[in-house]
């Protein structure tokens, strides 16, 4: 229980004429809208039936009065009505800790109800013409946060919405008149009692599991996962510099979960030697990698170019040439390149656009393009490390399930190992398929296994736990050794980046091929090519143009590396290699992953 203080907003909303008035006959319209500004104070009681509904009485006062004017005529009124509000607070209903919503009804008896007229005749106006005070019933629907000062004391801030069902007076002559009002105040309550009262007591089940943890196989079909084997081998991965990068609808300024500046970092330097082995991260720095590459590249010229949706952005070719100019200008600047070596040019949709159906692929419209004469401009980047742990499977999925008549307020997936945090998932509702990729060395080189946790919890305050583990199976140089295994070399090139809906190598990918990949092959490696897609359109028809894709990568290399071992997979949207949710991770996902394995010699 406790007190609550608050300010009014009062609209008054009156439609009665002065000739209502005995001695007045100039019949002036009271009909003009007034706002005016009054004070609500009282005392609050709240008693909660469950985690989710509580009862919260108020009793007070609320003060409603204004002046209406109009021309020289002016009535005063003097509101004040000792309110009852029957509310419900509801807890939980969205996702954000401790924000409450409320609705119930205002019932106001009036206590202070004085009149006056004020006229430019200075004419008497009986006060049987003055309006009576109805009784008011109005509809409350708020929102407030409770803040806890200290144990059991509650500080709560508070707006609300009063609509009136009744109007001030039930004199006919002025039953038009209603007053909707807005409330701003604070709640002060002290709570007493114990905790546990508030969790309901139900019968309804909370269950908590996994109904498969998975993987695939090299064919894209799924199998219960018993083991990872983790190997550790030399790795060499090259990875793709996407030519374009994008923004927010109707937006030129970077946003940086799309464009990552050197000039937002504590140093303000970059160097490619120190990114990440991360494609997504990666190229997000394509603007610094540009720059710092043309610092090299003194005869390189570049060309940028930029596009809009077309839809949400229609003809907005002056917001596509924004784009461009900002790009130009920081590479210009931070990297003193010559203004004259860049040009843009300007149009609405990409030559080779994404879906104009799909919310996806108009997002990917909305972007800048890089072209130039020099290949080595927009070359992959290239990581090369002695020591790398890769894992097989490199891809699990977890299906988790939450069996409970109660809606889940929230939930979380932990992977873990040597009480180390490798993965999170978190989420609201009903949980989806959860699939991680397991990066080169994010498990660690040793036989501890893995642990995974999935806990829920529903708005009743019921929650659920389940937790399993996965063996794994290392081998290092030394044990290969010591089972005389051959070491082996493993060149993992995810570099050919397909155009949308395509399945053909443009010849800037055929180069790269040519440069890169062919090399990495020896008389006695084994070529695995993998296809894969984004996620928009059919499943079928991805896993289609996903084989379609690695058979062109196949045929390409098998015309010049002829008598290799050639396995060809097309995966398409089962593993997604990167988040679709980001138009980085979209493009990056229509690509074939080449690994080139090579046994050492003894």
């Amino acid at each position: 229980m406790g007190l609550y203080l608050g300010g009014n907003l009062n609209m008054h909303n009156p439609n009665f004429t002065s000739n209502t008035f005995t001695n007045l006959s100039n019949n002036v319209n009271f009909s003009n809208s007034k706002n005016s500004f009054g004070l609500n104070v009282g005392a609050i009681f709240n008693y909660p039936f469950n985690s989710i509904f509580t009862f919260s009485g108020r009793i007070g006062y609320n003060a409603l009065g204004t002046d209406l004017v109009k021309n020289d005529n002016t009535l005063l009124s003097s509101l004040g009505y000792l309110e009852i509000s029957p509310t419900v607070k509801f807890d939980k209903i969205i996702p954000i800790d401790n924000i409450y919503l409320l609705g119930g009804l205002e019932i106001g008896i009036p206590i202070t109800k004085s009149y006056s007229i004020n006229s430019s005749t200075n004419t008497v106006v009986p006060i049987s013409d003055l309006p009576d005070a109805n009784l008011r019933i109005a509809a409350v629907i708020g929102a407030g946060y409770n803040y806890e000062i200290k144990k059991n004391l509650y500080l709560s801030p508070e707006v609300s919405f009063r609509l009136p069902f009744s109007k001030v007076s039930n004199n006919s002559y002025f039953n038009s008149w209603d007053i909707p009002q807005l409330r701003l105040g604070v709640n002060l309550t002290f709570g007493f009692g114990k905790n546990d009262d508030l969790v309901e007591s139900t019968n309804s089940p909370f269950d908590v599991g996994f109904r498969q943890v998975r993987a695939y196989d090299k064919n894209g079909n799924k199998y219960d996962v018993k083991k990872i084997s983790v190997e550790q081998v030399q790795y060499t991965e090259l990875f793709p510099l996407l030519n374009f990068t994008f923004f927010d609808e109707n937006s030129s300024e970077p946003n940086p979960k799309y464009i990552k500046l050197s000039t937002d970092n504590e140093t303000g330097k970059f160097s490619i030697n120190a990114l990440e082995p991360n494609s997504t991260d990666i190229n997000k720095n394509t603007l610094d990698i540009i720059g710092t590459r043309m610092q090299k590249l003194k005869n390189a010229n570049l060309l940028i170019t930029g596009t809009n949706d077309n839809i949400n952005e229609k003809n907005n070719i002056e917001l596509s040439k924004k784009r461009c100019e900002i790009a130009k200008n920081y590479i210009v600047i931070n990297y003193g390149i010559d203004a004259s070596r860049i040009k843009i040019e300007a149009r609405n949709l990409p030559e080779k656009p994404s879906s104009s159906k799909d919310k996806d692929g108009i997002a990917e419209n909305r972007r800048i393009e890089f072209s130039s004469t020099s290949k080595e401009l927009l070359q992959p980047i290239l990581i090369e490390k002695e020591k790398q742990t890769i894992s097989d499977p490199s891809t699990l999925e977890f299906i988790p399930f939450v069996e409970t008549k109660d809606s889940i307020s929230s939930w979380e997936l932990t992977v873990t190992q040597a009480d180390r945090n490798i993965k999170s998932f978190v989420g609201s509702g009903h949980p989806n398929i959860l699939q991680w990729t397991i990066l080169p060395n994010e498990l660690a080189p040793s036989e501890i296994p893995i642990e995974y946790s999935f806990v829920a919890r529903s708005f009743n305050d019921k929650s659920g736990r389940k937790s399993g583990t996965i063996p794994i199976e290392f081998y290092s140089y030394s044990k290969k050794k010591s089972e005389e295994n051959l070491d082996k070399t493993v060149s993992k090139f995810s570099l050919i980046v397909f155009e949308f809906d395509s399945p053909n190598i443009s010849d800037f990918d055929k180069d790269i091929l040519d440069m890169n990949v062919l090399p990495a092959i020896k008389y006695n490696s084994t070529i695995q090519v993998f296809g894969y897609s984004d996620r928009i359109g059919e499943e079928d028809y991805n896993k289609k143009l996903a084989l379609a894709r690695a058979d062109n990568v196949k045929n390409y290399l098998q015309t010049k590396a002829k008598g290799a071992k050639f396995e060809v997979f097309g995966v398409g949207e089962n593993i997604l290699l990167f988040d679709n949710d980001s138009p980085i991770g979209r493009n990056l996902s229509r690509t074939v992953q080449v690994y080139i394995v090579t046994p050492k010699e003894k």
